[in-house]
């Protein structure tokens, strides 16, 4: 009885700290997102800005290129969506963290050496992979995209929308960029052998470019835009692989 008390208690301890673990998060992010509402619309005023002097390029200056509102709540839920997504993004190493600290205990020592690094590197990958989608994807995309416009259609871009289609490309980037931190975990648990990843590598293209074509408007170039950078994220994932295999190796043999 005593054994299964314990065991009990254990277990409900766990659940109050992964309780508070999920307070924390949602708390941090509710605070990022509340300072977020109050720069929202300088936000707008810039994403605004920035796509007029893309489409102006692209379009050769013809056409309204504000962002237009077409629903009366629409300006709101616009900017509910931004400080959302800015609040996500800037409370994400405090929420990295609080899971660290929740799952921590479970890892021997070397383990918790090991992951502490990949965590850093996952959140910088993150950004990375957003800023990569904002400054790189959104752009040629967008300038491709009204490049293609019959000459007699006025461009008119609704708020909503590109605020979605951008904030599409940044979270699935932002994912995407994690792409060597799973291939290295694979390696690391023995589940998918670095070599495995170097020999079936003319698959992974074709899965590669499978996805690419599925996440992204259809069109060649933003493809291409999103399955070089996956191609590369994957040999990168490779070398991380090999080098986790490596250092187990040298664990077992010492």
């Amino acid at each position: 009885m005593a054994d299964s008390s314990d065991k009990q208690m254990s277990f409900l301890g766990h659940l109050e700290e992964l309780r508070w673990t999920v307070i924390w998060i949602v708390a941090a992010t509710v605070a990022a997102a509340a300072v977020a509402w109050f720069v929202s619309d300088d936000i707008i005023v810039f994403l605004s800005n920035d796509l007029a002097a893309i489409l102006g390029r692209a379009h050769g200056g013809r056409g309204d290129y504000s962002l237009h509102v077409f629903e009366v709540s629409e300006a709101f839920t616009t900017k509910f969506k931004i400080a959302l997504l800015v609040g996500f993004l800037g409370a994400l190493p405090l929420s990295v963290y609080k899971v660290w600290r929740f799952v921590s205990p479970g890892l021997f020592t070397r383990e918790r050496r090991a992951v502490g690094p990949l965590i850093l590197l996952s959140i910088s990958l993150f950004y990375a992979g957003v800023a990569f989608a904002y400054f790189v994807m959104v752009k040629i995309t967008v300038a491709f995209l009204f490049k293609m416009m019959p000459p007699s259609v006025v461009a008119t871009v609704r708020l909503g929308s590109y605020i979605s289609f951008v904030t599409k490309f940044c979270l699935t980037f932002g994912l995407v960029f994690q792409m060597p931190l799973v291939l290295a975990l694979l390696a690391w648990l023995g589940i998918v052998p670095a070599r495995a990843l170097k020999k079936t590598w003319r698959y992974a293209i074709v899965g590669i470019l499978i996805i690419a074509a599925v996440l992204t408007p259809p069109d060649v170039v933003s493809q291409t835009l999103m399955a070089v950078p996956m191609l590369v994220l994957y040999w990168i994932g490779y070398l991380l692989a090999r080098s986790f295999e490596r250092r187990g190796a040298r664990r077992v043999s010492s």
